[in-house]
């Protein structure tokens, strides 16, 4: 039998599997994001104290792995731009997609949609890019640029690699073309031997270092590209067939579901997904940074003791309280963006499903049987850890 890790990249919490070859989980980790704020409206992560968490969490499962770990992969949030010189020193911080510096938009943004599958927004790299270029050009000349899940794959292996799925947000590839748009690139002043490769989901990046070797890990265990965090989520539980549907609750409470072509509609947003391999695109509408506003809510109210959650949860079920009717208004936000979509199913991923209010509430108003996703908050991982097995999404 095979072992795998999958991480999940996530905005605010770094989280690990240990997975078998039969998908069953052995071991999970987690590592908070540390946020640096050098200035008001910015949000940066230091490379060298991210690229410290995320080795530890793999060598922290990788030694509860029977045999060596054979392959590794991960899911992102990605979008969060970064730099550094060609043996892999930090040359610029990490600017997360939470960052607001900036408020720059590219000529003709309305034509970005279609070019990228995002909307342009300023808060992610060709906004952050275009800042640097604008502010810190040094930080861009001649280096290396790429977002935190790139760079920590060259850290682990020494190759480059960046797979089309996390592209997408990287905002510097035709999504149609899978290849660099170069008018962008002219726009940055940057070239595309400064950028890394594009892969499709699965494809090997490279092995590991030979001085990263520790219990579980070996020069053999490879390093592969994986996937947006959403797309990675629905792998893991199987949406992966049009009718199916995906709420991701994180940091943005994502609805995603697979279709059967590439789309391109005004407020969604376009993976690659499956693709690739002949399967379907998948498309995500979100409600941004909800997932702050809930958190701000319930340490409000139920203070931030390790039982908030439980609380929360509790005081909805028990009738006409504030928390039901906070809980329900965010149901009904995630409603009006559900528009007249009727999946025949909906499995339920991230935090609030491993509360036991949210899904009933969730059911109540949407009509819809809610699936509860095993794997709870390690969704993303487990997607993460079937692509670096190659397997097949499971129903």
């Amino acid at each position: 039998m095979s072992f795998y890790i999958g991480l999940d990249l996530g905005t605010s919490a770094i989280k690990g599997v240990l997975l078998a070859d039969d998908a069953t989980v052995l071991a999970t980790g987690k590592r908070a994001v540390v946020f640096q704020h050098p200035a008001p409206n910015q949000v940066e992560i230091d490379p060298e104290q991210h690229w410290r968490d995320v080795y530890g969490l793999i060598q922290e499962l990788a030694a509860q792995s029977p045999t060596p770990v054979a392959a590794l992969a991960m899911a992102a949030a990605a979008g969060n731009a970064m730099t550094w010189e060609n043996d892999g020193t930090p040359r610029s911080t990490i600017i997360s997609w939470l960052d607001q510096r900036s408020d720059w938009m590219p000529p003709e943004p309305e034509k970005v949609l279609d070019i990228v599958g995002w909307p342009a927004l300023p808060s992610f790299p060709l906004a952050q890019l275009h800042w640097l270029r604008v502010n810190r050009p040094e930080l861009l000349d001649g280096a290396q640029i790429g977002m935190n899940n790139d760079y920590l794959a060259f850290r682990l292996c020494g190759q480059r690699g960046l797979d089309y799925s996390c592209a997408t947000p990287f905002y510097l590839q035709n999504q149609v073309t899978r290849s660099y748009h170069q008018p962008f690139l002219d726009l940055l002043g940057i070239h595309s031997d400064q950028l890394p490769p594009l892969l499709p989901s699965g494809a090997v990046i490279g092995t590991l270092r030979p001085e990263l070797v520790s219990p579980g890990l070996t020069t053999a265990t490879r390093i592969i590209a994986g996937s947006f965090d959403h797309p990675s989520a629905a792998r893991a539980l199987g949406v992966v067939e049009p009718g199916d549907m995906l709420l991701s609750c994180g940091t943005s409470w994502v609805g995603f579901y697979p279709t059967p072509t590439r789309q391109v509609i005004r407020g969604e947003l376009t993976d690659p997904f499956l693709s690739t391999a002949g399967g379907p695109w998948g498309m995500m509408f979100s409600i941004a940074k909800i997932g702050l506003d809930i958190e701000a809510w319930i340490r409000a109210n139920f203070g931030d003791g390790a039982d908030r959650y439980r609380d929360f949860n509790a005081a909805a079920l028990q009738g006409d309280t504030p928390a039901r009717r906070y809980m329900q208004s965010i149901i009904t936000r995630f409603q009006t963006r559900l528009g007249d979509r009727r999946p025949r199913r909906l499995a339920m991923a991230g935090g609030p499903a491993e509360g036991e209010a949210w899904p009933v509430l969730t059911h109540e108003i949407l009509g819809i049987p809610i699936e509860i996703a095993p794997y709870h908050q390690h969704a993303g991982a487990v997607g993460a850890a079937l692509i670096a097995g190659a397997k097949l999404p499971s129903r």
